[in-house]
């Protein structure tokens, strides 16, 4: 009997290539960690974060040499362009293709303006569709896999969050059919649908009462946990392995059961609430927001 190779048990992406887009940080750069320690190259796409995506680059490489930083603005289709016209230049061919970047206008819908609703669907679904094309090509010669990073408010209401959940709810069904139309060619589709996750975005959209958030995440979730990026890249980086291929055109929940368990730990968490805090001063926090009345006029 033939023993298994140690080093690919140890290694099971060695030898292939991933691009992972927003790979500057939160779960992007996790991601890109976590793919560098299974031994793939890693490409990580920046759009202004150049000294934090050379950071996460110098991490890669100390675990799999090879990785680099590029250029990419997902607002501009030249941009997209010309970054796979780079790597068909180079002959670089993608085994992961991670479309992980997001941006929007974290607003109610009758306050949005139509550059922003533009700008959100550019990312998720135009781009991400055009990066899907220019893609297929490098991807199929490798039998490849495209996994496209959705997010908890296309399945349950985020205040602020209406915008980017209904690209993200495009970018799903595009998984779908991608799914379809790719798969008889080679090409594998899977979308990642984390829960809560701890980054910059929360922490922006939470203000001062961001802490409460991680604490009731800590006492109420089904693991006791607030799930961070490197966890959920731990997700990520499983459906990038070959075993995951029977994932194509699943949405994959990766967020410990704390999606369904939300009607019961809103109870909990009510529960823990002091009477001095059953009417904050919310307007640092639009995540927390009322959305029913005007804002307070801010203090004297």
């Amino acid at each position: 009997m033939t023993e298994p190779d140690s080093r690919a048990t140890e290694l099971p992406l060695q030898g292939r290539r991933a691009l992972v887009t927003g790979g500057s940080r939160g779960l992007g750069a996790a991601t890109a960690r976590r793919l560098a320690r299974m031994g793939a190259e890693v490409v990580v796409t920046y759009r202004q974060r150049a000294q934090d995506a050379d950071q996460v680059v110098a991490d890669c490489n100390a675990h799999q040499p090879g990785a680099r930083a590029e250029q990419l603005d997902l607002l501009d289709e030249d941009s997209v362009r010309a970054l796979f016209e780079r790597l068909s230049a180079r002959g670089e061919e993608l085994d992961l293709l991670i479309a992980n970047a997001a941006a929007t206008a974290f607003k109610p819908l009758l306050e949005l303006k139509m550059h922003q609703i533009d700008k959100t669907f550019a990312i998720s679904v135009r781009h991400f569709l055009l990066m899907a094309q220019l893609g297929f090509p490098l991807l199929q010669a490798r039998g490849g896999r495209i996994i496209a990073v959705s997010g908890a408010d296309t399945v349950g209401y985020i205040p602020g969050h209406g915008l980017l959940a209904a690209a993200k709810a495009g970018m799903e069904t595009l998984v779908r059919y991608l799914a379809c139309e790719l798969g008889p060619h080679g090409v594998t589709t899977v979308g990642v649908l984390p829960g809560y996750l701890d980054t910059d975005s929360i922490r922006m959209m939470a203000g001062p009462f961001h802490p409460h958030l991680v604490a009731a995440e800590e006492r109420t979730h089904p693991l006791r946990e607030a799930a961070t990026p490197d966890a959920v890249a731990e997700t990520v980086a499983m459906l990038c392995r070959d075993e995951a291929r029977w994932c194509n055109g699943e949405i994959v929940r990766t967020d410990g059961g704390g999606l369904f368990a939300y009607p019961g730990r809103f109870g909990q968490a009510w529960a823990m609430v002091p009477p001095d805090a059953i009417d904050p001063d919310t307007r640092d926090a639009p995540m927390l927001a009322r959305t029913d009345e005007p804002q307070r006029p801010p203090p004297d």
